[in-house]
């Protein structure tokens, strides 16, 4: 009766970890996913008490039963409830620690989810500005070509201002002899 016991207590406290694990499992589903599985883990969280419940009272049945019994049965009761309280401890004890760990694994979770965001962010800016540089190497690129072409259009203005120097000068010279 005592294994039975411990072995309930364990299946019952490792169905609570799986439902905790659930909760924390349909925090990073989708929007459309969460509704669907809340309803499953508030299901299953209801059916889980509804048994801690019946083996809380089938138990104080049984006790009551063994405790209307002889002195001898009386006496292995209350060393089965001793082990049964040190089991149940344990248990606890373990309770505490998947708690802790779970604290633990949100906690790091929302670091991640955190760092994500910041990478996303530094990756779009990353996209920004690669592409205000490739905007402003393109308008340099207009502007050295305007440059050359407004050199080009000076030389020719020069040139051209040289030769109708020249050619007043020229002019100039033959028509005064």
């Amino acid at each position: 009766m005592i294994s039975a016991s411990v072995e309930i207590e364990g299946e019952l406290a490792e169905a609570e970890g799986y439902l905790r694990a659930m909760d924390i499992e349909f925090r990073t589903m989708t929007s459309a996913d969460k509704t669907k599985a809340q309803q499953k883990v508030t299901e299953y969280k209801e059916e889980v008490k509804t048994l801690q419940q019946n083996y809380q009272t089938a138990k104080f049945n049984a006790e009551s039963i063994a405790l209307k019994a002889s002195p001898a049965s009386r006496t292995k009761l209350l060393n089965a409830n001793q082990k049964l309280d040190n089991s149940t401890a344990t248990l606890e004890k373990s309770r505490q620690l998947v708690a802790n760990t779970e604290k633990v694994g949100d906690t790091i979770i929302k670091d991640m989810e955190n760092q994500k965001e910041t990478l996303m962010d530094a990756q779009s800016k990353v996209k920004e500005t690669k592409y205000f540089t490739s905007e402003a190497r393109r308008v340099l690129r207009q502007m050295g070509h305007r440059a050359i072409i407004h050199k080009i259009c000076v030389y020719f203005t020069i040139v051209g201002l040289l030769a109708a120097i020249v050619a007043v000068g020229y002019y100039g010279l033959i028509g005064k002899k």
